[in-house]
């Protein structure tokens, strides 16, 4: 599998205490990051959705919206 680098998508936001923990119920339960309804479930900025989005990829537990299963 080919490795690639990126230095962007994380909005300058370092993975922050329990993003991934949000992050897996959120698309556990099926909800969407693209939707406007994501900042207000997850409590936070439209910037920062996209960061959880972002940390969830690069820890390898989601692909894509989808959750990784193993």
């Amino acid at each position: 599998m080919e490795q690639r680098y990126t230095f962007s998508g994380h909005e300058s936001f370092p993975c922050k205490t329990l993003w991934l923990k949000k992050g897996y119920d959120f698309v556990v339960q099926g909800k969407d990051f693209n939707r406007p309804e994501a900042v207000i479930y997850l409590g936070i900025g439209k910037n920062m959705v996209a960061s959880i989005r972002y940390w969830l990829r690069v820890f390898g537990l989601s692909e894509g919206d989808h959750w990784k299963n193993k």
